[in-house]
């Protein structure tokens, strides 16, 4: 029995070709999602382990919060000679490290990431935790004078310099600065997951980064080989000034390597969802493909079952079938996995780019890989699997080897309750108060898509008969023979067209929810920012505030508005500092940004209008946004208390006015003077410039000025409002590409399911086709048929899969909170339209070598066929 089944397995290996490759596509993205996380994680406990010594010496950020006084003086070189001298201290450096280091490339251009920091560190030579490299001299040499620096090679390459150029760097405190690049060096292993380091002496380092004093923002401490490090971190806390930690290396790394998890950890998840619907594609090309097989294998089961064979042993043997299949498809899966992963990573760079990151198979997901893809295929073989079991000898023996046309049954009535459950669950989601209804809606969509999978072949009966009529206008009896054929296997032609329905339906709700994203920005940004021009840099990233002497100091420029920034944690009422917690991984409920401008700029930079109380006219006076004031439960005359971590200081407002910011969004929705930033020591830099022109002033020549006024500041731009929404779309616009990019799969794979449901059918329906070329039909007529009914299962995929998306996407906009942004709804039609096109183009690439296939049919040999 096992060897005929196997055999017979073997027999059709092209039939099962592209089944195999559906599995091999579904199982690659879950290895890949894997692998992809791997890679970033491995990168970053490399780059951990490489960065932090035997005994971690650094600024503690919690000392403030945990009742004790701010640090008053850096870690001097007398405070390292001294711990020098401690028990179980082999060697100590001082270090000195900072961020917002930025290389400007040979175009001019800054090299800015959005994810990694660039940072900068004086040259060390000691060792790194447990004896592993530290920093490690690559290329060239050290600097070893102010004017020179050495950076990682693949800064070094982006920027394209090379050794023993001048390069321009912009430094935190002292501005652009220039020297020469005299090696290429990073940390240990050579990783840095995107991030830029640029290595300067120990002087340079003290100015740039602690404004010239003779003090270091750490120590790197090697301890003998022997030494308990967190006995000797204790003697070393010891030595320490006031707000300085002394840490085990090992424990300090695991606490990094905790946080940097927790901050990365969306990333496989979210892969994974991509991963699940992929396979959940694959799944409808596989219960397609052993449906249509078993069908056609009737009469050779229903010989088995003549000879001997039990209903168990018939439904072992398609088990088994399926078993090889998802073993052969997984394992091939499984590797292909690493190269999607590495597509992945080119894909993300847009946004993200990790560095030089190694690929590798980790247990976890080979396991997974395997075991979802073996599963997947297992589940999706048992219907066919059962029905075989079903089939009587005597009737199989006699029978044509087609799919028995029963009627929906059951079937029809589960999914169209599913469905129903579905709907209640948004409605509820839309109309009801609930604690999550982002998780109701979800639950919903989820219901609804499988529900309509189901019932699809109820569904699509009236769009199937209303494409005969068409047909059968346009093609005549070839049209009509093609409408007769889609509605001849309803359950086949709706399960094909469900694959399709399901990556239509997501791509039709992401694109929904992106022109309604594009929409609500840029009526945000028409709505909230004022002034001629604008000038800042991405990400509201502070810059010297003598960028607005500059800009003042053109003619045709009449007023100049600035807008500071202060980073502040909320202290509950009755506290004097944070809870502990702001640490920690609940740090966002209390942090709150606080801008700072001149009262004489209100209603300058953004739109704002004070609707009760006045606008704050002396230090610690606050304004606050109506909507955060109602949530927060103030009102004029109440006290706010704030912790400043920069500051290390605690400091109680009076709230002197309520105001609305309209329709607008801005990155803050509390105010404070300038001078009360001044007062905790914040504020010195802008992170917006509002600016005005004078009446009748010439546009052009100002842009031009303004642009002069900036041009040794790569970093900051001038932009009008049409520039202005452009940057503000620039992020959203990559992540839709990236979106797209991962539900392709799934739409590749639907594409499959078409293909080989169209050549198993024409398997089957050999002498049919054989007894129609025989009464004269043509090649090219049998060709147009077949891309008919592969038009008609793509159309029916389609017209389902964008009215759901269109639903689904309607509903996403309604449940987000209105603090994400998308207040506009907007249906993009005519994208949806070509999506429809694009799917009846789909249906005929999918039907090309089906077609062809079943042009070339014999026709002797296949009408004298079984």
């Amino acid at each position: 029995m096992w060897k005929a089944s196997f055999t017979s397995l073997w027999a059709r290996k092209l039939r099962l070709a592209m089944s195999t490759l559906a599995i091999i596509l579904g199982v690659a993205f879950v290895s890949g999602s894997f692998v992809f996380s791997d890679m970033i994680m491995n990168s970053f406990k490399g780059i951990i382990s490489s960065t932090i010594s035997d005994v971690d010496v650094a600024k503690d950020p919690g000392a403030s919060v945990q009742g004790g006084n701010a640090a008053t003086s850096g870690i001097t070189p007398a405070v390292i000679e001294r711990v020098k001298q401690v028990e179980g201290v082999q060697e100590a450096q001082g270090s000195i490290y900072g961020t917002g280091v930025i290389v400007i490339a040979t175009s001019g251009k800054a090299l800015v990431s959005v994810g990694p920091p660039q940072m900068g560190f004086n040259w060390g030579t000691l060792p790194a935790l447990g004896g592993q490299p530290g920093i490690t001299l690559l290329s060239g040499r050290e600097p070893r004078s102010d004017d020179e620096i050495t950076m990682d090679p693949d800064t070094l390459a982006r920027s394209g310099h090379g050794l023993g150029d001048a390069v321009k760097v912009i430094t935190p405190n002292a501005g652009t600065i220039e020297v020469t690049v005299v090696g290429t060096a990073t940390f240990g292993n050579g990783s840095t997951a995107g991030a830029t380091y640029v290595f300067f002496t120990g002087h340079r380092a003290q100015q740039i980064f602690l404004d010239g004093a003779d003090t270091y923002t750490g120590i790197w401490v090697v301890t003998a080989q022997d030494a308990d490090r967190a006995a000797t971190a204790g003697r070393i806390q010891k030595l320490l000034p006031t707000g300085y930690l002394a840490r085990d290396g090992q424990v300090a790394a695991d606490a990094q390597e905790s946080s940097i998890q927790a901050a990365m950890g969306f990333i496989g998840p979210f892969l994974l969802i991509f991963a699940g619907v992929a396979l959940l594609v694959a799944s409808f090309l596989i219960v397609n493909t052993f449906t249509i097989l078993v069908a056609q294998r009737s009469k050779e089961l229903a010989l088995f079952r003549a000879m001997g064979a039990s209903k168990r042993q018939i439904m072992g043997t398609v088990l088994a079938e399926a078993l090889v299949l998802g073993v052969i498809g997984s394992g091939i899966g499984l590797f292909a996995g690493v190269g999607l992963a590495m597509v992945i990573k080119q894909g993300m760079k847009v946004m993200w780019d990790i560095g030089p990151a190694r690929a590798s198979l980790s247990t976890t997901a080979i396991v997974a890989a395997l075991a979802t893809g073996i599963v997947v295929t297992l589940l999706a073989s048992l219907i066919p699997a059962r029905r075989a079991t079903h089939i009587a000898p005597i009737e199989a023996m006699s029978a044509a080897q087609t799919e028995p046309d029963k009627g929906l049954g059951r079937r029809a009535l589960v999914g169209v309750v599913l469905a129903g459950v579905g709907a209640v669950l948004i409605v509820l989601a839309l109309t009801v108060k609930l604690p999550e209804p982002m998780v109701w809606a979800g639950a919903g969509m989820a219901a609804e898509m499988v529900g309509v999978a189901i019932a699809s072949p109820l569904l699509g009966k009236p769009l199937v008969w209303l494409v005969g009529k068409l047909y059968r206008s346009a093609f005549g009896e070839v049209g009509k023979l093609a409408a007769l054929n889609s509605l001849r296997q309803p359950r086949r032609t709706a399960a094909t067209a469900s694959a399709l329905m399901v990556g239509l339906t997501l791509v039709s709700m992401i694109a929904i929810f992106g022109q309604s994203a594009r929409a609500s920005v840029v009526d945000q940004v028409r709505n909230t920012v004022r002034g001629d021009y604008i000038i800042g840099q991405q990400g509201f990233k502070e810059f010297p505030a003598q960028v607005a002497e500059k800009v003042a100091a053109v003619d045709e420029v009449q007023a100049v508005h600035q807008m500071k920034l202060g980073l502040f944690y909320h202290v509950p009422p009755g506290q004097q500092v944070p809870p502990a917690d702001v640490l920690g991984d609940k740090a966002g409920r209390y942090v709150q940004p606080v801008g700072g401008m001149q009262p004489t700029s209100f209603n300058k930079v953004f739109t704002q209008t004070i609707t009760s109380g006045r606008m704050f006219s002396a230090p610690r006076e606050i304004i606050v946004e109506e909507e955060t004031a109602t949530k927060e439960k103030l009102r004029v005359g109440s006290t706010v208390t704030l912790y400043s971590r920069d500051a290390q200081a605690t400091v109680e407002m009076t709230v002197v006015g309520i105001y609305s910011k309209g329709t607008g969004t801005t990155i803050v929705d509390t105010w404070v003077s300038t001078s009360t930033l001044e007062e905790l020591g914040l504020g010195r830099n802008d992170v917006y410039l509002g600016i005005y022109l004078k009446p009748g002033a010439d546009a052009a020549a100002a842009r031009t000025a303004l642009d002069r006024a900036v041009a040794d500041m790569p970093l900051v731009s001038v932009m009008d409002l049409q520039e202005y929404t452009d940057q503000m779309l620039a992020n959203l616009s990559q992540t839709m590409a990236l979106l797209y990019g991962l539900l392709a799969l799934s739409i590749v794979i639907a594409v499959l399911g078409i293909v080989n449901t169209l050549g198993l059918s024409i398997v089957e329906r050999t002498r049919e086709i054989g007894l129609l070329r025989a009464i004269a039909l043509t090649r090219a007529q049998v060709r147009r048929m077949v891309a008919l009914e592969s038009v008609v299962i793509a159309l029916l995929g389609a017209v389902i899969g964008i009215v759901l998306g269109t639903i689904f996407g309607i509903v996403l906009q309604r449940v987000l909170p209105e603090d994400q942004g998308i207040t506009l709804l907007r249906i993009p039609a005519g994208q949806l339209t070509w999506f429809l096109v694009a799917a009846v183009v789909v249906g005929v690439l999918a039907a090309l070598w089906p077609a062809h296939q079943a042009a070339r049919t014999n026709v002797l040999e296949a009408i004298a066929a079984e």
